[in-house]
């Protein structure tokens, strides 16, 4: 047996073997190093779960009104897409294994017949493997551990978005159901407004077409309660979906949103803050520093092309063995695989363009989303101090000229109800800036800075519909509260504002009168007294009857 033939029995098995080991999978195919990513963003995750335990966390979480911060948990842990963008790790990972090893090597054989007579059969047996395999390993595994950082850093970003959504998503479902919750009443306004107008009608105090008036204002307040209605249950279903649960089950979340904060970062901070956060952008970098390391490969494994090494052994016909290496080299001769270089030159200048691209979408997204929330913030600062002060003013003006009788009961109700259309505007003006909040934190891919100001002061719907004793006298609506009156249990600095004197319709402490008043006039104040004493009634009916 030859010397020659030892040295490539032993080496070429252990060769194998060696190479054989040298990559594996990732651990929990980097859902931890998402997690982090995530995390160091100042948006925390539970992390990966069971089904048996996630089913736990669901529950407890919805087990309670949600909260902005429940609401996000939920998605992270319960998003379809999320478990979606979480399996695409397997793909990458899948790279990073097959980058960290060889292809398998090729037996050969072959047995051929002799037609010269007392001849034996030549038996020819090799083993062949690729040698530029072996050569390119390192820069392969560099190459797949790049692009496996680039898509965690993607799918990080997606994470983040995904619980931007969640959040938005629940901000339009509190509004949406603090704005239902106020046209009911005020639907419950024009109904009782119509009722009064029957009476006044049966008396002989209105015409026929004032009476048609009043029942037209009451259908169409009835027409913006049932849309607001639907409007708060289409998005409950969208606020499901994002949370991956169904709109039939018994969750709910607070009808409150917190008051805006009294201080907003500064516009530099942000850009500054984007800069460094989006992980978006740094997936993108990271790919141009993969494919930057990819055209130093290609330009110079295209000279060395497709070099396989082997051993064969082969019988003779005369019975003799032979043993010794192959090699089957691919010479450059006739094409240098330039298109391998004009291709990987190409996806460079691709991914500098799209770094330079999502570079210039994140300065322009974060001075946008500023833009919105000063403007949002403005909004919300001219209806509590400009719009409102002025209707409650109103209310209380025309309420002197009832009791004047300047002007009759229903200008006021009118009037009561453009106060109401304010309470509305106000109300969705700050959800608008809680939106708005999100999509800077979104734009800036990081916790806002002045989140760490956010207490527990919110603004109830019921502060402006709950009835007050005092009658008809409207003098405390003659400005607005004191804002600081309002407590802040968490020391917080939003702003805040005591809505406390926004009464619906006066109620007027007089029992209903169970007389029957058809055929004589009734009086401004009795007609008043008893329609406010109705609406304190269908007031409480709805504090009972709840909302989804």
């Amino acid at each position: 047996m030859s010397k020659s033939f030892l040295y490539w029995r032993g080496v070429l098995p252990i060769t194998v073997a060696v190479l054989s080991g040298c990559a594996s999978f990732p651990a929990d195919l980097g859902r931890s190093d998402v997690d982090a990513l995530v995390t160091e963003r100042g948006q925390a995750v539970d992390g990966a779960a069971s089904m048996e335990t996630s089913a736990e966390l669901l529950a407890a979480l919805t087990a309670t009104p949600l909260t902005p911060e429940r609401v996000i948990r939920i998605a992270l842990v319960n998003s379809p897409r999320l478990k979606a963008s979480y399996a695409m790790l397997g793909f990458a990972a899948a790279d990073v294994y097959e980058a960290g090893r060889i292809r398998n090597p090729i037996f050969i054989g072959a047995l051929l017949d002799s037609d010269v007579s007392g001849e034996r059969d030549q038996l020819t047996l090799g083993l062949v493997m690729s040698f530029t395999d072996l050569i390119t390993l390192p820069a392969r595994k560099r190459l797949s551990a790049g692009a496996f950082v680039a898509m965690k850093q993607s799918i990080g970003a997606e994470v983040l978005e995904v619980a931007a959504q969640a959040e938005m998503a629940y901000y339009g479902y509190v509004g949406a159901q603090q704005v239902a919750a106020l046209r009911a009443q005020i639907a419950n306004a024009g109904a009782l407004s119509a009722a009064l107008a029957e009476r006044y009608h049966d008396a002989g105090n209105i015409s026929a077409r004032e009476l048609a008036f009043e029942r037209a204002a009451a259908s169409e307040a009835r027409l913006d309660a049932l849309e607001a209605e639907a409007e708060s249950y289409a998005a409950r279903t969208a606020l499901a979906g994002v949370l991956g649960l169904s709109v039939g089950d018994t969750w709910d979340a607070a009808a409150q949103l917190h008051l805006p904060l009294a201080n907003e970062d500064e516009l530099d901070t942000l850009i500054a803050l984007a800069h460094q956060s989006r992980l978006d952008l740094a997936a993108a970098r990271t790919q141009v520093d993969v494919l930057a390391d990819r055209l130093g490969v290609v330009n110079w494994t295209r000279w060395l092309g497709e070099l396989d090494v082997g051993v064969e052994r082969e019988r003779e016909t005369d019975g003799a063995r032979i043993t010794g290496p192959t090699l089957a080299w691919e010479v450059p001769i006739f094409t240098q695989h330039k298109d391998a270089v004009l291709r990987a030159e190409a996806d460079l200048q691709i991914a500098i363009a799209e770094v330079q691209r999502i570079a210039t979408d994140v300065d322009n997204g974060v001075r946008l989303a500023y833009a919105t929330l000063e403007n949002a913030k403005a909004r919300v600062t001219e209806y509590r101090n400009g719009l409102i002060p002025q209707r409650v003013e109103a209310v209380a003006r025309a309420q002197e000229e009832v009791n004047f009788m300047l002007i009759g009961i229903f200008e006021l109700i009118a009037i009561k109800q453009q106060e109401y259309d304010a309470y509305q505007g106000y109300l969705e003006a700050i959800r608008d800036y809680w939106h708005a909040r999100v999509k800077m934190k979104l734009a800036t891919g990081n916790s806002l800075p002045s989140s760490a100001q956010i207490g527990d002061q919110r603004i109830d719907v019921e502060d402006f519909i709950r009835p007050q004793p005092g009658g008809m006298d409207h003098s405390g609506h003659g400005s607005m509260p004191d804002h600081s009156s309002m407590k802040n249990d968490s020391g917080g600095g939003s702003e805040s504002m005591d809505h406390s004197d926004h009464q619906t319709m006066d109620e007027n402490s007089s029992a209903p009168d169970s007389k029957d008043h058809t055929g004589h006039k009734m009086t401004d104040a009795d007609e008043v007294s008893e329609a406010q004493h109705e609406t304190d009634g269908a007031h409480r009916e709805h504090n009972d009857g709840g909302s989804q």
